[in-house]
């Protein structure tokens, strides 16, 4: 089994309209790909949601290998349990395209929550969708095969990310597949070949995968 971490995609929906965040004093951050929003040690300061691209969870090791732990896209927050436990991010984030995200300061966001007790309300609710996401996909990792666990993380995603916007397409790489169900990336691309063999999945003329 690969080491890499297999923890969750959750897509927020917009719980925060954009209105509520700039009224707050939210402001929009850029990062180019391969930019860190926070590193690894650092002190939780501000939360993040992301407005436009994709942000990776991720820790590094001494020898300089990456251990992804997840990924968010447009509309996600990112990186709430050490901003909620005023602790250090166990984790860096990294953009791996040109992304915009929205940063709104510790008392800023504490003044947010207790004006709008609904948001605060949808906020619990997605996080805790997370644990029972992460519950799901670890014991999908300690027991099943995995041909099972590409067809539960497929399901998730379709789920969370909402392909219908974009023809079924599946916006993650192979290696991303991997990293987010503990296999190796060449155990992932055979696992689709099957799967485009059993009809489950389709792969596009630029070898994208879309779900059927």
């Amino acid at each position: 089994m690969s080491r890499t971490a297999k923890l969750a995609l959750q897509a927020d929906e917009g719980i925060i309209p954009e209105s509520i965040l700039k009224k707050y004093d939210a402001i929009v951050v850029e990062r180019r790909k391969g930019e860190a929003v926070f590193r690894e040690g650092e002190k939780a300061q501000a939360f993040f949601i992301v407005k436009r691209g994709q942000i990776k969870m991720v820790n590094v090791s001494d020898q300089g290998k990456e251990f992804n732990q997840g990924y968010f896209a447009d509309r996600q927050s990112f990186g709430e349990p050490p901003f909620f436990t005023e602790d250090s991010y166990p984790v860096s984030a990294i953009a791996t395209v040109p992304s915009e995200i929205w940063r709104i300061d510790r008392t800023n966001f504490m003044r947010l929550l207790k004006d709008n007790v609904d948001i605060h309300l949808q906020i619990t609710r997605a996080l805790s969708k997370r644990l029972i996401h992460k519950s799901k996909m670890l014991s999908e990792i300690a027991i099943e095969e995995a041909e099972h666990r590409i067809r539960t993380l497929l399901s998730h995603l379709r789920e969370t990310f909402h392909f219908d916007r974009d023809q079924n397409v599946v916006p993650f790489s192979r290696q991303q597949l991997a990293d987010l169900s503990g296999l190796r990336v060449e155990t992932v691309i055979r696992i689709v070949k099957v799967l485009e063999h059993k009809g489950v999945l389709k792969l596009t003329k630029e070898g994208k995968i879309k779900l059927e």
